[in-house]
C-alpha cells in the first residue's frame, strides 16, 4: 500500500518526465501499481483510514507521483453536480483525450495534489468542460482489462485532466492563473460548513 512517504513531491525530476506506454497484458509489477493506486484513493476518502496511515485525501493519482514512468493512473471521485451523484471509479490504461469542449471551466477554490504541497489558494486552473477520451480500464472485480472510448464532462473531466497531465510531466501548478485572467467559467459547488466538519 502506498504511503504519503511514497508520494513524489514537487521538485522530484521523475514528475517532469513524459510516461511511456504501458505493455498490455499487464505484468505484474504494473497491475500491483494500478491496484496500490486505486486502494490509496479509498483509503484515503475514510477519515479514520487515512489518519491512521497519516495519508492526505484525494481522487486521482498517476504512477509518476509513486515514481513509476507509466501511463496510467487511479480516479475515484463522485460528480457532486449530479443530482444521482454518480461515482467515477476508474483504474485508467494508456488513456488518450481525443476530443474537448471549446468550453473552459475550473473549480472555484482551485486545484490540489498529492504531489504539491505549498499554498497555491486563490489560483484556478482553466481546464475543458467536456473531453471525450480512449483508454485501456482495468476491472479490479475480474482483473481483466476493456478497452474504451468515454465522454466525461464537469468535475470528472477535471479530475481525469489532471491526472492525465501527470502522465506528460505537468503539474496544475504550470497551468494556474489569477480568475480574473481567465475566461473559463467556474464549475460552481456545492460546500457548507456542516459538510467540512
Amino acid at each position: 500500500m502506498y504511503l504519503d512517504k511514497d508520494i513524489c513531491k514537487e521538485g522530484n525530476l521523475v514528475l517532469r518526465t513524459k510516461c511511456i506506454e504501458v505493455n498490455i497484458p499487464l505484468n505484474s509489477n504494473d497491475e500491483s501499481c494500478l491496484i496500490e493506486l486505486y486502494q490509496y484513493l479509498i483509503i484515503s476518502e475514510n477519515e479514520e483510514l487515512a489518519k491512521r496511515y497519516n495519508i492526505r485525501p484525494g481522487v486521482g493519482i498517476a504512477a509518476p507521483q509513486v515514481g513509476i514512468n507509466k501511463r496510467m493512473f487511479a480516479m475515484n471521485c463522485v460528480d457532486f453536480l449530479d443530482e444521482k451523484l454518480t461515482k467515477y471509479t476508474y483504474c485508467v490504461i494508456n488513456p488518450k483525450i481525443i476530443a474537448h469542449s471549446n468550453e473552459m471551466t475550473y473549480l472555484p477554490d482551485g486545484e490540489g495534489c498529492l504531489s504539491v504541497t505549498r499554498d497555491t489558494l486563490g489560483y484556478v486552473v482553466p481546464r475543458y468542460y467536456s473531453i471525450k477520451f480512449k483508454a485501456a480500464l482495468y476491472d479490479l472485480t475480474t482483473k481483466k482489462i476493456k478497452y474504451i472510448t468515454k465522454t466525461l464532462e464537469g468535475y470528472p473531466a477535471i479530475v481525469f485532466q489532471h491526472e492525465y497531465d501527470h502522465l506528460d510531466g505537468i503539474l496544475y501548478v504550470d497551468k494556474m492563473v489569477l480568475p480574473e485572467k481567465t475566461t473559463a467559467i467556474p464549475l460552481y459547488t456545492i460546500k457548507s460548513d456542516e459538510e467540512e466538519n
